[in-house]
């Protein structure tokens, strides 16, 4: 990563100059997929599974989850287990009516890097297209 910052200063020698900042950004989590999206129809129970690993270097747990309370749209953390090393959240989602529904999901971790990860969560239940004859 390389970044230029331009510096003002009251000096009147030198009222402006450039400062580069560079350095090396590393991961320390990769979550598949970071938003969810599903659409279906009334009466469809919509899933989708998203999974969260931390990077070697960089373990965490995570502590707890925070919704915005869409009681439509029903999360659940799965912790790690011998076989796999990441943690999961399973979405499931279900309406009998046509609409829209928006949560953001807030993972409270142990991290010092990543203390919070937000996944964002839209569902969509369309009206069923009844084919013309």
């Amino acid at each position: 990563m390389k970044k230029n910052i331009q510096v003002k200063t009251d000096d009147p020698e030198k009222k402006k100059f450039n400062l580069v900042v560079k350095g090396t950004v590393e991961k320390v989590v990769d979550i598949k997929p970071v938003s969810v999206y599903l659409k279906g129809n009334p009466g469809e129970i919509l899933e989708a599974v998203v999974t969260i690993t931390p990077f070697e270097k960089y373990p965490f747990s995570i502590l707890g989850m925070e919704t915005r309370g869409n009681e439509s749209i029903k999360p659940m953390l799965i912790a790690p287990t011998e076989e796999k090393k990441f943690w999961q959240v399973k979405i499931k989602s279900t309406s009998d009516k046509v609409q829209n529904l928006y949560d953001v999901l807030t993972l409270k971790t142990d991290s010092q890097y990543k203390p919070k990860l937000t996944i964002m969560v839209s569902v969509r239940f369309l009206e069923k297209k009844v084919p013309k004859s």
